[in-house]
């Protein structure tokens, strides 16, 4: 399966489509249905005379499942109740969703041209790397971020193209958005400092569960929720796959970052499965901080 991703681009506009008192989820459902995508994730956001404006929440599709589709499509709608679909209706979109409506005798040749194009993409990222630090403390400039340094001297000699990626704020939204901005930018490998801790301006973990729920993640130390600044039961470093990128979140000290660097060059050669490396980068990470409590 070829999967791409949507970045901002994901509203898909049916067109020569009318509704008389149609049931809008219901439409929604027949659509997530023909593109093999999850239910709550399709809504209709917009309904006009002929034009039905649909948003797709996902991040990411399998070009298999949605190029070509319109006809079924189309055809999916047209048996929900209340829904008119015209003769000459057809399915647009400003982003990649516009595969949809690719004519079925080209979409062999489509898929076959996607595959490549994304194997030498994929070829072209896994050398390019991204750093994000995070903190508002980072952010405010009140204290210097060696951790790029750090990262860009180690894996540069290891072949690495090394680029900062920015810093984000203490939040999940804007770790979250800028690490999936850089993924679409042709980084294969990203990592981000600090924010991994119990405390609650910590949340570069949750961030990449938004973009990845199937993550790994590994734990440095564990605490009694609610005990002092700990909002969380623990420190944990996490390994996320978004796209052809994987995702490091580290501590934000650059002694445990240098710790980490061998560990995560090393698995990175030998294409470590993202379970045995977090817990492999974990083990040097877990004697620099204090007991568990």
């Amino acid at each position: 399966m070829t999967t791409v991703q949507l970045l901002e681009k994901r509203e898909v506009w049916l067109r020569g489509v009318s509704l008389h008192n149609a049931n809008l989820p219901a439409l929604a459902g027949a659509v997530a249905r023909t593109l093999s995508l999850p239910a709550d994730k399709v809504f209709v956001t917009d309904v006009r005379p002929d034009l039905v404006v649909l948003d797709i929440l996902t991040p990411r599709v399998e070009l298999e499942d949605v190029t070509g589709k319109q006809a079924q499509l189309l055809a999916a709608i047209a048996d929900v109740p209340g829904i008119a679909v015209a003769d000459g209706a057809s399915v647009h979109s400003e982003g990649i969703l516009g595969v949809i409506g690719t004519p079925r005798a080209e979409v062999d040749g489509y898929l076959a041209g996607a595959r490549k194009l994304e194997r030498q993409i994929a070829d072209y990222a896994a050398h390019r790397v991204a750093v994000v630090s995070t903190g508002s403390e980072v952010l405010a400039g009140e204290i210097e971020d060696t951790n790029f340094a750090a990262i860009r001297e180690a894996m540069t000699a290891a072949g690495f193209e090394v680029e900062f990626g920015g810093v984000a704020g203490d939040s999940e939204r804007e770790i979250a958005g800028l690490i999936a901005r850089l993924s679409g930018e042709g980084f294969g490998v990203i990592v981000t400092t600090g924010g991994v801790g119990a405390e609650d301006k910590d949340h570069t973990v949750e961030a990449l569960e938004r973009l990845d729920p199937g993550l790994a993640t590994a734990v440095l130390a564990q605490y009694r929720k609610g005990h002092g600044r700990h909002v969380k039961d623990a420190v944990r470093i996490a390994i996320a796959r978004l796209g052809w990128s994987t995702v490091f979140a580290l501590p934000g000290p650059t002694h445990e970052v240098k710790l980490a660097l061998p560990v995560i060059l090393d698995g990175l050669a030998r294409n470590t499965g993202i379970g045995e490396l977090v817990e492999a980068i974990a083990a040097p990470l877990r004697a620099t901080l204090p007991h568990h409590h």
